[in-house]
């Protein structure tokens, strides 16, 4: 498989990490002290948000991009790309950037009601789908214009609305039974149980409640939450703490593993602190957060298949990094994760990453989208992509945590 890494760059991230020339200090901000000016957050926050405006959002495809026909398939804004849209407009913000934000915003323009893409926004009776409201959420914050606050409340409040037809009928969807059963106790019909649910599900329904201060959206998503954790996360040998892709899946899939991972810090971020199920999700945080850090390679990477580090089959995977190492780096910020062994790891994880961005800032060695399958050798042959939006947004997500 052809790697599209710059081999400059990779050699001198390679010589500080190997060396231990880049100096550590107490907390985050300590620990990614004295950069190479190739790797300072600003510096690819600004080339990844620059990526994107070079893309056209219904049909992916950057300069430089290597991968499936193009993310969008001329048809939506898939979740991916919704994810690194919302999250380049809060991370100009944060930077002060005001040219690069507002350009951000007016690329949503053609997407409102009435204008020329409006068609290609995604129905919101699939949790890939439905994350699509936390763009317009995003918008509102930053312009307050009530416009993009009823988008976004029509996705997050679908979310959870009694299911009908649609929902019965969506892909990959629960059956019938099984949604009638699910909004009996409070979870939303497009439960499903697979490991990508709960970033879906949590940034939408968290974003709702940035927006509009009701706890209800944050309070039932942190109860979606709980009911995943306690189905899904591995409770014993050695990789106790992680995840199974699904029920019916038993590997522990990188990115897959990735949403979960991110989901966790970025709910209990926003989370009241009275909350009832707080302290069950910081306890499956923790767990998880514990196993990762076992598994974390010497270069800073984690492997397509987390917890087989040694079989030859296995590869560094750059979503699943970023994944995770956004989850430590918010942990450090909050003060939930020991700052030296959390921090370090971040650092590292940082520098393999910055070594994978090519000249037009596109990540190397991102696994393709993955429907989940019951075979390993499944996971080790899926293809590795180029600038896919999978791993250009939580570049992002990590950025910001290191801006902040």
């Amino acid at each position: 498989m052809e790697r599209y890494i710059d081999m400059k760059r990779f050699v001198v991230v390679s010589v500080l990490l190997a060396s231990g020339g880049i100096a550590l200090g107490g907390g985050l901000a300590g620990q990614m002290k004295d950069l190479p000016a190739e790797a300072r957050p600003e510096t690819v926050a600004k080339r990844v948000i620059d990526q994107f405006l070079s893309s056209n959002p219904i049909d992916y495809r950057p300069k430089g991009y290597a991968g499936n026909n193009g993310y969008g398939w001329r048809r939506m804004v898939v979740y991916s790309v919704v994810s690194l849209w919302a999250n380049a407009i809060e991370c100009a913000g944060i930077m002060g950037d005001d040219e690069r934000k507002g350009r951000l915003i007016r690329k949503f323009d053609p997407f409102l009601p009435q204008r020329a893409l409006n068609w290609a926004i995604s129905q919101p009776n699939h949790v890939d789908d439905a994350v699509f409201g936390a763009l317009p959420y995003e918008l509102y914050l930053v312009t307050k214009d009530p416009v993009f606050l009823e988008m976004g409340n029509f996705y997050a409040d679908t979310q959870w609305a009694p299911p009908n037809y649609r929902t019965f009928t969506e892909r990959d969807n629960a059956p019938r039974a099984d949604q009638l059963a699910y909004v009996a106790r409070g979870l939303s019909p497009q439960t499903r149980l697979w490991i990508d649910d709960m970033y879906m599900m949590g940034f939408l329904q968290s974003q709702a409640y940035r927006a509009t201060g009701d706890r209800k959206y944050v309070d039932r998503v942190a109860a979606e939450m709980c009911y995943y954790l306690d189905k899904l996360q591995i409770k014993d040998g050695g990789a106790k703490g992680l995840f199974y892709h699904a029920p019916d899946v038993p590997y522990v899939w990188g990115r897959g593993d990735g949403w979960m991972a991110a989901a966790m810090p970025l709910i209990l971020d926003r989370l009241p602190e009275d909350n009832p199920d707080r302290g069950r999700i910081s306890e499956g945080y923790r767990l998880m957060m514990s196993a990762l850090l076992r598994f974390q390679r010497e270069d800073g990477m984690w492997c397509q298949l987390v917890d087989r580090p040694d079989d030859g089959r296995n590869w560094g995977e750059t979503s699943a990094t970023a994944m995770f190492a956004y989850a430590f780096a918010v942990g450090v910020r909050r003060g939930w994760l020991p700052a030296e062994a959390y921090g370090n790891a971040v650092r590292r994880a940082w520098l393999a990453l910055c070594a994978h961005l090519d000249e037009h800032a596109n990540l190397s060695d991102v696994c393709a989208g993955t429907g989940k399958k019951n075979d390993l050798q499944y996971y080790f042959d899926r293809p590795r992509v180029n600038g896919d939006p999978h791993g250009q947004a939580p570049m992002l997500w990590l950025a910001i945590e290191l801006l902040r």
